[in-house]
């Protein structure tokens, strides 16, 4: 019998995953760079393929990506490699203790963790002091997972942009993706929080941080204290 892939996983679309978010510039990186961070070390937490990190690597001296996918992190080796980079496919629960960093980033993990709280306290426990937390994860006012529709209606609506933005091929390649049944398996396997749920656990974990709404997603911004 074969067996049933995990929805949640990446790795079964892992190379259409990184040619999408690549036809989606500044999905992953515009709001991070427009903090205008920099400093010594920083991590982005369930990296992907790397584009973020790419986006970092120019502002910080070291920059190490981590992801649970071995598929996303050898797409990330080979195609977005620094000098300054390191890849590895790690846990969030498993990295090391003491490593501490100036930027501990995350873009749209933090809902395929089951312990959420737990999640983010793990993250801030990686900053170091006077480092800034910067976390951005999806979020779903009316349903904790929208339905198919919610995917499927915007990208045939969009169709006729996407053509003038990146051209037939790479439209028609959009739309194919968020139409293919991998990926809607994945976004009907996630589940948001609403933005006023975000807004209380972040708010708990990392008091006083300031919010950004992104539409589909929510944004925070904590630094850490330096004492």
């Amino acid at each position: 019998m074969k067996q049933k892939t995990d929805p949640q996983s990446f790795d079964q679309f892992a190379l259409d995953y990184d040619r999408f978010v690549s036809l989606l510039p500044g999905q992953n990186t515009s709001w991070l760079t427009s903090l205008g961070l920099k400093g010594e070390r920083a991590i982005d937490v369930g990296c992907g393929s790397g584009h973020a990190v790419e986006a970092l690597a120019g502002d910080f001296e070291e920059v190490v990506g981590v992801d649970l996918s071995v598929p996303l992190i050898d797409i990330a080796r080979d195609k977005r490699p620094r000098p300054n980079v390191c890849y590895s496919v790690n846990d969030l629960f498993e990295l090391p203790s003491e490593a501490k960093f100036d930027l501990v980033y995350s873009h749209t993990m933090m809902h395929h963790i089951k312990d959420y709280q737990g999640g983010l306290e793990r993250l801030r426990s990686l900053v170091r002091p006077g480092g800034v937390v910067a976390l951005i994860d999806n979020v779903s006012d009316r349903y904790p997972t929208p339905p198919r529709e919610a995917y499927t209606t915007p990208a045939v609506r969009d169709f006729p942009k996407e053509v003038r933005r990146v051209g037939l091929r790479d439209a028609w390649f959009l739309l194919r993706f968020w139409h293919s049944t991998p990926w809607l398996d994945h976004l009907l396997s996630d589940r948001y929080l609403s933005r006023a749920q975000f807004r209380e656990i972040y708010g708990r974990v990392f008091p006083g941080a300031r919010f950004d709404d992104l539409g589909f997603a929510l944004a925070m911004s904590w630094t850490a204290p330096t004492t």
